[in-house]
């Protein structure tokens, strides 16, 4: 990088001429800046440059630092390497010594084998320029640390360079005094983006993953600009991530420029946002609701004069924080990120790369669309698609769902969120009512034509506002009539399953005998563990037709470890209010068990099993019915 380019070049040309001054100046000098600003970087550059050209250099950083010997340690084990790495022990009192009258510290006092071993510059020390790094972080007392410092400037005739957080020395009342007498020049050390970026790439191992960081400067750049964010360190831990993921890419993906490129922007950003504090990876999924809320804000302020005067003022919300860190990047599709918004979250939250997923998205992704790719997912990403081609593909898209050839719901959800979506933004000819009232008669013939089996399998996913298809998000899922779609599913699904719970209950008492976990995650509320079946029953009153006599008589036959797990399950049902309300037909239920349960453990008066089977009342069955009486309370 030149110089013209470096907006720090002034900084290196005064040290040049501090640093060579033939004198003591009498003076140490200050470069300040934020944490993360790159200052750390600029004086190690500046340190190797040094020694470079044969000048004698000392580097300490203070951080956490709580005694002048730690200090002095690091020092010697520069001055001496030699010794240090032979692990001499050198005691406080002589090393000091050593310190305060670098020229005078006389190697043959220790009288060392290793003195040949020694370079000459080593052994005499007092032209070194000395540099403190992170001031502000130092343990040791402010005044004692810059009187400690002032003593080499002062008393040792040495060059001293200071680099700090100034804005962090100044809460201190006395700093303004002492800086005065110790510091004669302060520099502001700026932002060299470019200069760290290009630092940043040689971490890399993989030379593809360098020359994409590389063809992305000017992306990068743009991107901490918007962001109004000044912190280099978290440029490198992108770099890292970035090198981490394109290695758990496919080959092909590895190869599409465009591709890599989109990754890179999004980790770029969540690694800002999330880093910073301005967002939490849980809030990831959140995006496209304060996307579409942001949008309608917008859309109200835009109204002419006549029509805002009858919008009351409190109806028009303030940008929450997510909504201006959108308006921060107001280019970038954050709400709908590639690969997904799931994988994302991931990601940032348990640093878990998730492949399949991964692949997933890829195969539905603009990237690799090709003649086998469905016509809605083609349609999916309309923003890419010519005039004419758009056209096409919108017709015959229609065509396929007029004539009901989707048999997967998941499928039906994503293209009514297209169509709305398309008319909302005027590209669609029919209304938002229209493809309504067209959708639900869809889901109507659906359910009467699908199998009870296939129904159980798909409605969690169905009832699961969050789940993604292939790593797309819905299309007009911020929508007022996607959400009474969405609602609509819900309920006529749960309208057909109440066609079959008496046969599926005696299936859930089955799997309840044989596999309690899979009986846990269908009867309460949705899990992460196991999507296919998670929480599938948790809002339904299933158990009310398991007949309590068969039901007791199974929890009676089963060991005490399978027991307890049993209870477990029931108390993790009703552990939601929200829910409570949905399975009050329950209550009766809960209660002839107890009752026959406590029966049994009268009945075993006297021996372990009745001891245990009141305890299972009293821990599980008890705060069950506890929890739904809260919702229906007892007349």
């Amino acid at each position: 990088m030149t110089a013209e380019n470096n907006p720090n070049s002034h900084i290196a040309a005064y040290l040049d001429y501090y640093c060579s001054l033939s004198h003591a100046p009498g003076f140490a000098v200050l470069l300040k800046g934020q944490w993360g600003a790159g200052k750390t970087w600029f004086i190690k550059k500046y340190y190797e440059k040094l020694k470079a050209h044969k000048q004698k250099c000392l580097y300490v950083s203070l951080y956490g630092m709580t005694t002048f010997s730690e200090i002095e340690d690091a020092f010697f084990q520069q001055l001496h390497p030699v010794l240090a790495f032979k692990g001499m022990a050198i005691t406080g009192k002589i090393f000091k010594e050593a310190i305060k009258s670098t020229t005078k510290f006389d190697i043959e006092k220790i009288k060392l084998e290793t003195q040949e071993n020694l370079p000459d510059y080593l052994k005499d020390a007092d032209k070194s320029i000395l540099i403190f790094d992170d001031l502000e972080r130092c343990k040791i007392e402010l005044g004692s640390i810059l009187g400690y410092i002032n003593y080499f400037v002062e008393h040792q005739d040495l060059k001293v360079v200071i680099i700090a957080n100034e804005d962090e020395l100044l809460k201190e009342s006395s700093y303004k005094d002492i800086k005065e007498k110790l510091i004669g020049k302060t520099f502001g050390v700026s932002l060299d983006f470019e200069g760290a970026l290009e630092n940043f790439i040689t971490v890399a191992n993989n030379l593809h993953v360098r020359q994409s960081l590389s063809d992305n400067n000017q992306l990068l750049q743009k991107l901490y600009e918007e962001a109004e964010f000044e912190n280099l360190r978290i440029l490198k831990q992108v770099v890292l991530d970035f090198e981490r993921i394109f290695d758990n890419l496919p080959e092909k993906a590895q190869k599409k420029p465009e591709l890599l490129k989109d990754i890179l922007t999004i980790l770029s950003v969540f690694s800002i946002e999330i880093k910073s504090g301005r967002m939490q990876p849980k809030e990831i999924n959140k995006l496209e609701k304060e996307y579409g809320s942001a949008l309608r804000n917008q859309g109200m302020k835009r109204m002419p004069r006549q029509d805002t005067n009858s919008v009351p003022e409190e109806n028009i919300e303030q940008p929450t924080l997510l909504q201006k860190m959108l308006r921060r990047y107001p280019t970038l599709n954050l709400h709908e990120p590639f690969p997904s918004k799931a994988w994302w979250q991931t990601f940032f939250d348990k640093g878990i790369i998730d492949t399949e997923e991964l692949e997933q998205s890829l195969s539905s992704s603009k990237y690799f669309q090709d003649e086998n790719t469905p016509n809605w997912i083609r349609l999916w990403h309309f923003e890419y698609l010519n005039d004419d081609n758009f056209s096409g593909l919108l017709k015959e898209v229609e065509s396929e769902y007029c004539d009901r050839r989707f048999s997967d719901i998941r499928e039906i959800k994503y293209i009514t969120g297209i169509f709305l979506n398309l008319s909302d933004i005027g590209l669609y000819s029919r209304t938002k009512a229209e493809i309504l009232d067209n959708s639900k008669c869809y889901i109507d013939q659906f359910l009467k034509e699908t199998q009870p089996e296939k129904l159980r399998q798909d409605i969690a996913w169905a009832l699961d506002p969050f789940s993604v298809y292939l790593g797309l998000a819905f299309s007009g899922s911020s929508l007022p009539e996607f959400q009474d779609f969405v609602g609509y599913i819900k309920e006529a699904y749960e309208s057909e399953m109440l066609k079959s719970l008496p046969n599926d209950a005696q299936d859930l008492l089955a799997i309840m005998q044989s596999d309690i976990w899979k009986f846990y995650e269908m009867i309460c509320p949705r899990s992460l563990k196991n999507q296919d079946v998670s929480g599938i029953y948790s809002e339904i009153p299933i158990l009310q037709h398991i007949e309590p006599a068969v039901f007791v008589e199974k929890i009676v036959s089963m060991n005490p470890e399978h027991q307890r797990l049993r209870g477990y399950a029931l108390t993790g049902r009703y552990e939601l209010d929200e829910v409570n309300e949905k399975l009050l037909e329950e209550l009766d239920w809960l209660k002839s068990v107890k009752a026959l349960l406590l029966k049994e453990a009268d009945d075993r008066k006297g021996k372990v099993s009745g001891y245990r089977l009141n305890l299972l009342v009293e821990n599980y069955f008890d705060k069950a019915i506890e929890k739904l009486e809260a919702k229906h309370p007892p007349a």
